[in-house]
Parts: C-alpha cells; sequence; structure tokens
C-alpha cells in the first residue's frame, strides 16, 4: 500500500512551494483531527501483521482511525474547496480511497 504524506510532511512541501512558512497549527480544528486520525491511519496500513497478535492490534487500529476516512475527507475537502489555500492543499495531497 502507499502511504500518504505525514502532517509535517505536508507542511513542508507547502511551504517550499509557496515560499512562505506554513504552520500546521493554523489549521482549522477539524482539518488538525482529520489529518492527525490520518496519519495514524497511514501509518497501520504500512504496518506488517508478523503474527496473530500484532494482526489483531493492526487491525483494532485500522477500525479505530481508517473508518469514515474516505467519506470525512470527501466532506472537509467540500467544506474548504475555496481555502484556506494551505488547507485544500493539504487534503489534495491526500489518497481519496484508503477503506
Amino acid at each position: 500500500m502507499r502511504r500518504a504524506a505525514t502532517i509535517g510532511f505536508l507542511v513542508m512541501a507547502m511551504a517550499a512551494g509557496a515560499g512562505t512558512t506554513v504552520s500546521a497549527a493554523e489549521f482549522p480544528a477539524d482539518v488538525k483531527t482529520f489529518l492527525a486520525n490520518r496519519e495514524q491511519c497511514d501509518h497501520f496500513r504500512g504496518e506488517e501483521a508478523y503474527d496473530e497478535a500484532r494482526g489483531a492490534e493492526i487491525n483494532k487500529a485500522l477500525d479505530k482511525y481508517c473508518k469514515g476516512t474516505d467519506a470525512a475527507l470527501k466532506k472537509l475537502k467540500a467544506k474548504y474547496r475555496k481555502g484556506p489555500p494551505d488547507v485544500v492543499k493539504a487534503l489534495a495531497a491526500l489518497e481519496d480511497t484508503v477503506e
């Protein structure tokens, strides 16, 4: 599976492209919460289930952090489609389908 960019990477990439400093701390609360959960989702999507216990742990985390993420991303993209530009870029950089 392809891992999506982390919040830190997104912020650095946006800052480099825009020639300005962009802080994820300035994102709206709903976007910050989504990005933090999505980062955890992407982390566990890349984990290997090397035994049954680890597989159960990964599945539990995937349910917690990934369930509903596709719909939530779509909703946030619609809500912030006209800005702020750094939020639009951060959301656009994510995969639309991870469930």
